[in-house]
């Protein structure tokens, strides 16, 4: 009896610490818990269709509470907001927000909420660091479905380069096999009770498979925007080619190494031009030694592009790196003091802004912008002094003074009358300031749309009515002089 009541004691004893451990687990969720806000946005999306107007949409997303009381969540979750609300999980009171930075190229953004009360009985998560392969993750959000938070676990499978399809940047993102579905963006994914990782987009593809923005990622926009104002990555301005041709490699040098890409050219006045020349053969970058085929080994057996090592730096570092020219090897330090955009002759539409566009005589002009689909062989051609953007004929509205030229036009115009123009405002300026008869606009092939200046100025008020247009131009060029 003694030995049962014994065994009986033990039995509880140890009963009672497992509860006792696992109550800490239960409350750290519950804080957890606590921190992930649902997001829900009206936004005044422009229509790069009709660059005049523009609709209001509205949608919800996820966020969680990270440190100082901001919210970090998707781009696109608060991309062209008008107004913007959380909810706390767990509660049915709206609070109103504000959008404090973002970073569309990473398709990150912070907000904070007025009213500091929000934050009562909230922690600030943690960002960790890069998960293993097979570790299992949390991901937090909520779906479409229902307005409670959901929770759903998977496993990283895979790390590398992906294209982020709110900027079609090339970053490190995490493959996992968790369900991701509408309004689970912004959300994050928790492994050992730290973010590792922001859910981005789901692959429709492929069942059950969705990609997270990795915390290295998330870190880089921290950093940026530690001064408040944000840079965005570093850009080195050059093509390479890969060299796993065994003859290639024996004429640069190289024999039997496995390592080095070629640099076929560097973009005039970028960083890699006051280092590299055509014909180098770059072999590492900060200590990372970079493959035949562009990778490097960024962790044990793990292989990604060689830019990540260059996505770990922000606008202004340095990097160091070892060259192979004419056989010997070269250590240099490459100053990173340029974004793309700043080598780019095609620029993304500034975040937040309306669209500029120019009518004339039912013809639809805009600037040249990435996503106005300008075709692909300017994007390798770089401002200059004589030309620093692109104008775009976008559409042609059909009427009397454009039968004949269906309903697109040229594409990008390279004269006016045979004249050139520096941006989009000089080409405005030399449009309205023109007193021939016959307006002539002219593509890089010579291939030609002609207007009369007469018929335009009697019939452009006519033409806009019918296309309920409100201006011939956007707010932008009325403002200018």
């Amino acid at each position: 009896m003694k030995k049962t009541n014994k065994l009986l004691a033990i039995a509880m004893l140890l009963l009672t610490t497992a509860v006792l451990m696992a109550k800490p687990a239960i409350v750290k969720d519950t804080k957890v818990k606590n921190s992930i806000v649902k997001i829900f946005t009206v936004a005044n999306q422009v229509d790069f269709g009709e660059p005049w107007s523009s609709h209001v949409q509205e949608f919800s997303g996820s966020g969680c509470i990270i440190s100082e009381q901001r919210i970090l969540t998707n781009a696109h979750v608060v991309s062209d907001s008008t107004y913007v609300e959380v909810l706390k999980n767990g509660e049915t009171k709206r609070y109103e927000a504000e959008v404090l930075s973002i970073d569309h190229e990473a398709d990150l953004a912070l907000i904070s909420v007025k009213d500091k009360t929000f934050f009562e009985g909230t922690k600030s998560l943690e960002i960790g660091g890069l998960p293993e392969l097979q570790h299992e993750v949390n991901v937090y959000g909520f779906p479409m479905g229902g307005d409670t938070l959901s929770i759903t676990k998977g496993v990283v499978s895979r790390i590398e380069h992906q294209s982020y399809a709110h900027s079609s940047k090339l970053l490190l993102a995490i493959q996992i096999d968790a369900a991701i579905n509408y309004g689970n963006s912004g959300g994050p994914a928790l492994a050992d009770g730290k973010v590792v990782g922001l859910v981005m987009q789901g692959n429709s593809y492929g069942e059950g498979m969705g990609y997270i923005i990795p915390a290295s990622v998330i870190n880089h926009y921290l950093e940026d925007m530690k001064d408040k104002e944000y840079n965005g990555y570093p850009f080195l301005g050059m093509t390479t080619q890969d060299l796993e041709s065994p003859v290639m490699k024996e004429m640069y040098g190289l024999k039997d190494k496995k390592y080095g890409i070629l640099v076929n050219d560097t973009i005039p006045n970028s960083p890699a031009s006051r280092v590299l020349q055509t014909g180098d053969i770059l072999i590492s970058i900060d200590g990372y030694k970079i493959y035949s085929n562009h990778k490097i080994e960024f962790r044990d057996k793990e292989f990604t592009y060689f830019t990540y090592v260059l996505d770990q730096h922000q606008v202004g570092d340095s990097m160091d790196m070892v060259v192979l020219r004419d056989g010997k090897e070269l250590n240099s330090t490459i100053k990173l003091d340029m974004k793309a955009e700043d080598l780019s002759l095609i620029k993304r539409r500034k975040p937040e802004t309306k669209l500029s566009y120019y009518i004339y005589g039912g013809l639809v002009f805009v600037p040249g912008l990435a996503e106005h689909y300008v075709s692909s062989k300017f994007y390798d051609e770089y401002p200059d002094e004589n030309r620093t953007e692109l104008v775009v004929l976008k559409r042609v509205l059909s009427s009397s003074l454009t039968k004949g030229y269906g309903t697109y036009g040229i594409g990008v115009v390279d004269t006016i009358n045979g004249k050139h123009f520096k941006d989009f405002k000089e080409f405005v300026k030399l449009l309205e300031a023109s007193q021939e008869k016959f307006i002539v606009f002219s593509d890089e092939d010579n291939y030609q749309l002609v207007v009369n200046r007469e018929d335009v100025l009697k019939k452009q008020k006519e033409i806009l009515e019918k296309y309920n247009i409100k201006a011939a131009k956007s707010d932008d060029l009325m403002k200018s002089k």
